[in-house]
């Protein structure tokens, strides 16, 4: 993923400040004494030296549940969103055409919020999100970037102007969890004053009746589900449709119910179900 990110900084790069053939090279390496002492071309160097997660665009919700038809939901936990924090300069012998190289490339990668989606690999085109770059700014959370003179020492070389990039993009390393929907749900209440009693107290009261929590699904190939509409007759209840035409009824004594499925509010299927069942899916 990281390499794929290079190759989109590297393309924008060469495309943005008009680079023909190799008069400039664009390099990712530790920007080390040893390394400028051998080059011998104008140079842009991109040096990537934090990566972390942004914990600002963390969601509140960290797994999300997709419904099947075959009756089964897949758990699958939120992408990461990743902070890759380059350090880009300029290597050229004179000051004025180093300065006009890197603000030439600063121009450039400013005119673009994001990564341009077309210079991505396959691998980055499944990206959830735009992946937003951000040129020169600093991030509010403390970390490496406090001061480049610091980064400077560790390479042992000579400080030189650069410009912060931020490229945030999600990475999902989770492998979802297949599980069987639940149809039927037994529920009984016991009214219970009993609160802050020692535990050893037994419960003597009896169990209310059992209740029942029932799902399905509504099918169709004939009608778009978002034009039909679901009531339960002995209740006169409308039944609220979820995505793909899943619905929920509660609070059900055991026995036969029926449900109207409505067209134009027209009846177009009254579907008997019995309680507790085993499917409760309707076709129409």
């Amino acid at each position: 993923m990281i390499s794929d990110i290079d190759e989109v900084l590297r393309k924008l790069l060469v495309r943005e400040i008009e680079i023909k053939g190799n008069e400039v090279d664009i390099q990712f390496d530790q920007p080390k004494r040893e390394w400028s002492s051998r080059l011998n071309k104008p140079t842009i160097n991109l040096f990537l030296f934090d990566l972390r997660e942004n914990l600002r665009l963390r969601g509140s919700e960290q797994y999300s549940t997709i419904s099947k038809p075959d009756g089964t939901s897949e758990v699958r936990r939120n992408p990461v969103r990743m902070d890759l924090r380059y350090l880009m300069t300029a290597w050229v012998k004179e000051a004025e055409d180093e300065h006009l190289l890197l603000s030439s490339a600063l121009m450039g990668l400013l005119r673009n919020p994001f990564l341009p989606s077309d210079l991505f690999s396959d691998r980055l085109k499944n990206q959830p999100h735009p992946c937003p770059l951000e040129v020169a700014t600093f991030p509010p959370e403390a970390g490496p970037i406090d001061k480049f003179t610091e980064i400077w020492g560790v390479l042992d070389n000579e400080m030189r102007p650069g410009i912060m990039l931020t490229v945030t993009i999600s990475v999902d390393p989770y492998h979802p969890l297949i599980f069987t929907q639940v149809r039927t749900r037994e529920m009984r209440f016991l009214q219970d004053s009993g609160i802050g009693k020692p535990a050893t107290v037994k419960i003597t009261k009896k169990l209310s009746k059992k209740y029942w929590v029932v799902s399905g699904a509504l099918k169709s190939q004939k009608y778009d589900i978002s034009t039909l509409s679901l009531i339960l007759v002995e209740k006169q209840q409308p039944v609220e449709l979820e995505e793909a035409g899943r619905y929920s009824l509660s609070g059900l004594a055991e026995g036969e119910y029926h449900l109207d499925i409505l067209f134009n509010k027209k009846v177009i299927k009254r579907q008997k179900i019995h309680v507790p069942g085993e499917d409760y899916d309707i076709q129409v």
